[in-house]
């Protein structure tokens, strides 16, 4: 499963929500304004408010500091001699976001349903739709993969349901992401070799010896003699080595599972839910 992390969820804000920007930056100076990421924007009063982290059409996202973000309309920023302005003070577009974020909740747990589409930041582009929502994340199915995006990268917009990605970044993340995985996925392969030793998940226990692989499945022989046939997709490699998506407590479990014999008496980590093994008939 590929996964990306660190994202934060934009919260768009209508121009109702702040003050049109002084007049002589609407009209004179708004074909001049300077958007570009890494920009400062000021408030108001003068005092620096965020810093553009990205503009996607009429859209312009700005970093407000400890963790906010907001989207704002191109048109709502003017220009002042130190840089771009917008006619509210950020105590005031600070409590916007937080209103916002307060009654988006229900929002955006109505619209994270499977089969959802999933639009980029300014709402034009469909980026994939909802597989999955679970407390650690949701998987979205795009055109190059499944991917895991945290809870927080989304955000109910005007158009629907969206991520605080552009279509451009959107882009670029999965193709860095997809490199990553292919690159993982021919470690692996290499590794998967007769005799080669089957690691836990952490890497900290032995589960087994590969005895065969194909492209679908996995044997692995147990310290007690057993062949357990595992998905070939529960293979990654670890700092330890090659491993399987078990914890040595749920292999433990699904071999006595596989094998018809009793489960031991340990409590199952939680760390991955294991792919189901079955006894090999080789």
């Amino acid at each position: 499963m590929r996964k990306f992390a660190g994202f934060v969820a934009t919260i768009s804000l209508g121009m109702s929500a702040i003050a049109a920007a002084p007049a002589l930056a609407q009209d004179a100076a708004a074909a001049t304004v300077n958007l570009t990421a890494g920009t400062k924007v000021f408030d108001s009063e003068g005092a620096e408010l965020g810093t553009v982290t990205s503009v996607a059409g009429a859209n312009v996202v700005v970093d407000l500091g400890e963790g906010k973000q907001v989207t704002l309309p191109s048109n709502a920023f003017g220009q002042l001699e130190k840089g771009p302005t917008i006619g509210a003070t950020k105590a005031q577009v600070v409590a916007a976001v937080d209103q916002a974020n307060a009654g988006s909740e229900a929002k955006l747990t109505a619209a994270l349903q499977p089969g959802a589409d999933v639009r980029g930041v300014s709402g034009a582009t469909i980026l994939g739709k909802v597989k999955l929502v679970a407390q650690d994340g949701v998987v979205l199915t795009t055109p190059t993969g499944d991917v895991k995006l945290p809870r927080n990268a989304f955000f109910v917009g005007q158009a629907g349901l969206a991520t605080s990605f552009t279509a451009e970044q959107f882009a670029a993340a999965m193709q860095e992401v997809n490199t990553a995985a292919a690159a993982d996925d021919a470690a692996v392969a290499a590794a998967l070799n007769p005799g080669a030793e089957v690691r836990s998940l952490k890497g900290a226990a032995v589960l087994g010896k590969v005895k065969s692989a194909s492209a679908d499945t996995v044997v692995v022989t147990t310290a007690a003699g057993d062949d357990v046939s595992l998905p070939r997709s529960a293979f990654l490699m670890s700092p330890a080595g090659l491993a399987a998506a078990y914890t040595a407590e749920q292999f433990a479990a699904a071999v006595a599972q596989a094998t018809g014999e009793p489960a031991p008496q340990t409590e199952a980590t939680t760390d991955a839910a294991p792919a189901p093994a079955q006894k090999s008939a080789n």
